[in-house]
């Protein structure tokens, strides 16, 4: 499903990407070694890539020095040859810009900012001359725009974003679109040339389609991605009926997620899938044995997941 162009060109990035879920141990460290399990597991359930340490991957909850070893990790165990987005902002610009380097040495295939999350741009250009900034520490990847409004309360227009973008970014490719306004979405993909524009909401993966969407970033990809495929494959074939179906199952994983939190829940859910990665960092708040036998009768009998789920007595 992915026809990945890994040299930055206009191709860009399709299929799913996970949002990929970084691990930590019963002590709320970093554990990389359980990175291979991970792997393992999107390969199986045909996920076509990563997408590290942004919102699902606690990004701005590590510090820099393990958001290197998270993508020194991933580049590791699938040998460089598995699409890896890594994301780099940062507070600091000057941390964002090390990270980026970091990223073209590592072996990335591209990499991605959001927009400041405290001190705001006033301007879009304000905004465009940050992300040049982080863009040019590679100048050699691909740079996505890692649009989340809804997260750090950055917004301008989209569309605008990215033809100024393109004007001070020669490696701008596109964009991260972790927002519900399909209306933007749908200006951005009527951009000429076109840019690679990711959806970042699952909830809109198949309306987007209808719009052009060949790409799509999602935490639920970690666990659920065969639902995301299906849905996928029967849009390709006009049977809105079938997509129509899948997308109902889409959205009632979702709204149990939502419930607890969805990186809490999504981190259970790998749990009972086998694939422990722990708990969370706080701020948010760690998941208690309560809540897990609860999001389990919740999920057990929904079938989109990627193996089946073990039961809270087998953790």
């Amino acid at each position: 499903m992915n026809d990945t162009d890994t040299s930055g060109g206009k191709a860009g990035f399709t299929g799913l990407l996970a949002a990929a879920i970084t691990p930590f141990n019963a002590a709320g460290r970093l554990d990389a070694s359980k990175i291979r399990k991970q792997y393992e597991l999107f390969v199986e359930s045909g996920v076509d890539g990563v997408f590290l340490c942004g919102t699902a991957g606690e990004g701005h909850s590590l510090s820099c020095s393990e958001r290197r070893t998270v993508l020194d990790a991933w580049v590791g165990v699938s040998e460089g040859q598995y699409p890896v987005i890594a994301h780099v902002g940062h507070a600091s610009i000057r941390d964002a810009v090390r990270l980026a380097e970091h990223a073209a040495k590592a072996g990335a295939w591209a990499i991605a900012a959001m927009g400041p999350i405290y001190y705001k741009p006033q301007t879009l250009e304000e905004l465009v001359e940050y992300l040049a900034a982080i863009a040019a520490g590679a100048p050699d990847l691909p740079f996505y725009f890692y649009d989340a409004p809804d997260f750090n309360g950055v917004r301008f227009p989209t569309e605008q974003l990215l033809e100024w973008g393109r004007l001070r970014i020669p490696t701008l490719r596109g964009a991260k679109f972790t927002s519900t306004d399909l209306r933007t979405y749908a200006r951005c993909q009527r951009l000429d040339p076109p840019f690679n524009m990711l959806i970042g909401y699952e909830e809109t993966w198949m309306p987007a389609i209808t719009l052009g969407a060949r790409g799509a970033i999602g935490v639920t990809f970690n666990f659920a991605a065969p639902v995301y495929r299906r849905i996928y494959q029967a849009m390709e074939v006009g049977d809105i009926a079938s997509a129509r179906e899948e997308h109902a199952k889409a959205l009632e994983l979702n709204v149990v997620l939502e419930r607890y939190g969805v990186v809490r829940a999504s981190k259970a859910i790998m749990a009972l899938m086998g694939v422990d990665c722990g708990d969370v960092r706080l701020p948010l708040r760690p998941f208690h044995a309560r809540e897990m036998k609860e999001l389990h009768e919740l999920v057990r009998g929904l079938d989109v997941f990627a193996r089946p789920l073990g039961t809270p007595a087998d953790l």
